[in-house]
């Protein structure tokens, strides 16, 4: 019987340090991970920020809320028209990060949505004008009602695009709406 006794007080001994080891491995496992912050942690640099030129042929945004667009239906219509690095331009774990804040003017004409997007793209090109990427952007932003005229009045609106590339040879950067056809016929 003490024999038993013994062999089984040994069996919960192990048992229990068996739990603690598996308790004290995955905790050690979901702390440090594959990927550690301990290890793959680099340090971000600054860097110098790439030239950024607009597209002439779409600088300007029109839209409707027709199905077919034209002159005199038109909801609002809006341009790219500064921009800006607020933020510096940095390199972290083989990433280079443009943050560029752009400044759009929108010119409310019949517009019945308040709410309204502004499709954007960027291309990244390298210092012979080689392609490298081409990247998109949604833009939202309000259409305000003057309370006292009961019209809408030329809103001003900065927004933030956050270019993120892994190519470390981004010398410009060309900003531009995206026009279909019918847009593009219409503004040129």
């Amino acid at each position: 019987m003490l024999y038993k006794q013994r062999y089984i007080n040994t069996i919960k001994i192990f048992v229990k340090n068996f739990l603690y080891f598996l308790t004290y491995f995955f905790t050690l496992v979901f702390l440090l991970g594959c990927n550690s912050k301990f290890t793959t942690k680099q340090a971000s640099k600054n860097i110098d920020c790439p030239s950024i030129f607009f597209s002439s042929e779409h600088r300007n945004y029109i839209h409707s809320n027709e199905k077919v667009i034209s002159l005199d239906n038109l909801a609002f219509k809006a341009n790219i028209n500064n921009f800006k690095f607020n933020i510096s331009c940095k390199k972290s774990n083989n990433f280079e990060l443009y943050p560029l804040d752009i400044l759009f003017i929108i010119e409310p004409l019949t517009a019945k949505q308040l709410n309204i997007k502004l499709p954007i793209y960027t291309t990244l090109l390298d210092q012979k004008n080689n392609l490298i990427d081409t990247q998109y952007f949604s833009i939202e932003t309000e259409i305000i009602n003057n309370q006292e005229s009961k019209e809408y009045s030329t809103i001003e609106h900065i927004s933030r695009l956050n270019i993120a590339t892994n190519k470390d040879n981004v010398s410009s950067i060309i900003i531009g709406f995206m026009l279909d056809n019918e847009k593009k016929d219409l503004l040129n």
